[in-house]
């Protein structure tokens, strides 16, 4: 029974490391920082403000749509590719990113060329996270008139 409760608890330990707060004001405070301490008192942080508030308001980098989470859990999984095809301005995981978001056909080329073109914005680094380019792609597409409507919470 103790090896049980052991193994639980290395299991419970390691995903909490690599596991994300969420958004909200914990999320925010402790943006950028990884290991369990962090993402811990980045969830409590979020427990004590409320993020189902800040979600249902779509406050504190709490973003609702359900296609830009799907969009984010795209670039948790194919991050490095999809930055590659950003850089060249096409390839299959852009589109798979362009058909998660719900971007139509004849609105795709013009989200490529946007991606590709403030390639330096999304990630302005070697260290930018999935977190961070997906935070810049939305506020790229929030600013653009016809694609605007694919990031609306």
């Amino acid at each position: 029974m103790k090896k049980l409760i052991a193994g639980a608890l290395l299991l419970s330990a390691s995903t909490l490391t690599f596991a994300q707060p969420g958004c909200g004001v914990g999320a925010m405070i402790w943006k950028g920082q990884s290991g369990l301490v962090p993402h811990v008192l980045g969830a409590t942080t979020n427990g004590m403000a409320s993020q189902t508030v800040s979600m249902t308001l779509g406050l504190t980098g709490c973003n609702t749509n359900e296609s830009v989470q799907s969009m984010a859990m795209l670039m948790d999984s194919r991050g490095p590719q999809i930055a590659a095809d950003i850089s060249r301005g096409y390839g299959e995981n852009l589109e798979a990113m362009a058909i998660a978001l719900g971007v139509q056909e004849e609105h795709r080329d013009d989200f490529y060329s946007l991606l590709n073109q403030n390639f330096s914005t999304i990630y302005p680094d070697q260290d930018t996270t999935s977190g961070e380019a997906v935070d810049a792609i939305v506020a790229l597409l929030e600013q653009n008139e016809s694609l605007s409507k694919y990031v609306a919470a």
